[in-house]
């Protein structure tokens, strides 16, 4: 085993700007199942979330049947069209690919392991960028629960040095988990909002990771 430490990464608006992947997935979900489309706004905000938890605010409504019928539909548009209108954040392949030299990367995020390969073939991130690729389906509960982050630990066999996200979720994963959070702001909190939940550190992007990591 080489001594490489595990660093963690989110997905949405950490390594990809894919707010429309979403919206457009959701709102084509809710009006398939008869119910108004909802404002980007009321959809970004939700994203991060455990996805049971979104389908059910948006549904406002708690049958779990609805809630796996909009998720449904959803990964199902997701995989066939919405996917593509997800891109990469700017300067992301060059940073992983700075970082992949001395560490090992996990990608673990709160969609689905299908739609999180979707997302990144929609943004051309290869997937081979990353050691363990995990979504909220491969493990019992996903962030701000620790088990994504202690899943990637196992399948990478080593100890995870940092967690690297965009939501108050991504903090509190890490900050159960025990490990560094490092909160990046190319998502739709606000560095104060953040900064209650104590991360690490707070940088603009993950352009700022290999001058502080490296």
């Amino acid at each position: 085993m080489d001594d490489k430490k595990l660093i963690c990464f989110d997905l949405d608006n950490t390594i990809t700007k894919s707010d429309k992947v979403h919206i457009d997935s959701f709102n084509y979900a809710l009006e398939q199942m008869g119910y108004e489309k909802k404002h980007p706004e009321q959809i970004y905000t939700l994203l991060g979330r455990p996805k049971f938890e979104v389908a059910e605010i948006l549904l406002n409504n708690k049958s779990r049947k609805k809630k796996l019928e909009l998720l449904r539909i959803h990964d199902k548009r997701l995989a066939e069209k919405s996917y593509k209108y997800a891109k990469q954040i700017r300067g992301t392949k060059s940073v992983l690919k700075k970082l992949k030299k001395k560490y090992r990367l996990a990608l673990v995020s709160n969609c689905k392991h299908e739609n999180v390969d979707f997302i990144l073939k929609g943004a051309k991130l290869d997937k081979k960028l990353f050691d363990v690729i995990l979504g909220n389906d491969n493990v019992r509960r996903s962030k701000p629960c620790p088990d994504e982050i202690f899943a990637a630990e196992k399948l990478a066999k080593h100890k995870a040095e940092y967690m690297i996200g965009d939501s108050i979720y991504d903090i509190m994963a890490g900050n159960n988990a025990k490990v560094k959070t490092i909160a990046v702001l190319t998502g739709h909190y606000s560095r104060e909002n953040l900064k209650k939940y104590n991360p690490f550190l707070i940088v603009k992007s993950i352009r700022d990771l290999p001058r502080i990591l490296l």
